[in-house]
């Protein structure tokens, strides 16, 4: 399993983003979807061979959800690979 996390561009209200959050485990490979409201976010765990982050944006894009790309550390930073992988 590998976590997904799925920022959520402004304006999108918080029951519009569980919603359509909650449809992604409709698709195979989605084990399950959390929704974050601050900052507005998905996780969600899947199985790699079967889904990939595109197709989740994309599902999401068609239900109205726009996600933005986290922004990556600066200069020499280390990273943990939680909340700014991709």
């Amino acid at each position: 399993m590998k976590m997904e996390v799925l920022n959520i561009a402004p304006g999108v209200s918080p029951q519009e983003a569980e919603q359509a959050g909650t449809a992604l485990t409709a698709l195979p490979g989605v084990q399950d979807v959390l929704y974050l409201d601050f900052p507005a976010r998905l996780h969600a765990h899947i199985d790699p061979s079967l889904v990939s982050r595109d197709e989740l944006v994309a599902a999401l894009a068609q239900a109205g959800i726009t996600i933005m790309e986290a922004p990556k550390p600066a200069g020499g930073s280390s990273c943990c690979g939680g909340c700014c992988s991709g």
